[in-house]
């Protein structure tokens, strides 16, 4: 009788890991193990053939003397900034519009949020196709509207092609953000804007001084989110350009990627990896940092 209540009490107390157990394992595996074994590929120079050869931290100083990473930097940069303000302001005009009561909205909904769920691949070769110059869709539309100015080469020219990739990215991720601010204007009480509208302000200083200032922790939400993505985005630039013409559209992780699997340089392509995840990481420290300042303010 004295045993059994340790015992009944130690598998009470034991039940609880073990139900974390699976989840702990998942990322121990899938986690842990690859952040560590990148660690140690980062002090190594190695092609996947040959024995790797210890060179301790030469693989990061060579970074300091990479010619690519300036270019590739900038183009995440212009990248983050194009994707960033235009999902955040054609998500916001949407979730306005759908959060209104309109007949078929669940419908509509959907509809839009559909881009979100295909796959890269999918988006990537469909916009490949809209805008190849001679036989896309785009092009054979501006000139049967006689556009012909507006007819370009949109991948194959330098000045264009990372700003037709924004409009891809805009157009596969803007329901995402939608989905989010619907949720952020259906928090905020339709008592305010009845007053508002006794006390005669009109549509413009309703979404000024309601729903903006309300939602402004969805805001910050949603560019963080979309921030941390334009300078991971891989898929796109990958499928449609591979970083051309003349490394144009070359981002971070397609520099990466290239760096590795292209030129088998492991460890250098390791070291890059790590220096990126310092720059998203401290990038969303400095985001969430601003975020909790304004939501205590």
């Amino acid at each position: 009788m004295s045993t059994a209540i340790p015992r009944q009490v130690r598998r009470r107390n034991l039940t609880p890991y073990l139900w974390v157990l699976p989840a702990l394992l998942f990322y121990i595996v899938f986690k842990l193990l690859p952040m560590i074994v990148g660690l140690y590929l980062t002090l190594i120079q190695w092609d996947g053939i040959e024995p790797p050869k210890f060179v301790g931290l030469q693989n990061f100083q060579r970074i300091l003397t990479d010619e690519v990473i300036p270019l590739a930097l900038l183009n995440n940069v212009k990248y983050a900034v194009g994707t960033v303000i235009g999902k955040m302001i054609l998500a916001l005009f949407l979730a306005l519009i759908l959060n209104q009561a309109l007949r078929g909205r669940s419908i509509y909904r959907t509809t839009l949020f559909m881009p979100v769920v295909m796959s890269f691949v999918v988006v990537g070769i469909l916009w490949s196709w809209l805008y190849n110059g001679q036989f896309g869709l785009l092009n054979n539309l501006l000139h049967k509207l006689k556009l012909d100015f507006l007819i370009l080469d949109w991948l194959g020219d330098t000045k264009v092609a990372l700003w037709s990739l924004v409009v891809v990215d805009i157009w596969k991720w803007y329901g995402f953000h939608m989905v989010i601010f619907l949720a952020g204007l259906q928090t905020i009480s339709q008592e305010l804007y009845e007053a508002a509208r006794i006390d005669g302000a009109a549509r413009w200083q309703q979404f000024t001084k309601i729903t903006l200032p309300l939602l402004q922790p969805v805001m910050l939400v949603n560019v963080t989110l979309s921030l941390m993505g334009a300078f991971n985005v891989f898929d796109i630039p990958y499928v449609m350009t591979e970083g051309g013409p003349a490394n144009s559209t070359l981002v971070m992780a397609l520099h990466i990627y290239i760096s590795g699997f292209k030129f088998y340089k492991f460890g250098y392509a390791a070291a890059l990896s790590y220096v990126l995840l310092t720059l998203v990481t401290v990038m969303a420290a400095v985001q969430m940092r601003f975020m909790s300042r304004e939501s205590l303010s």
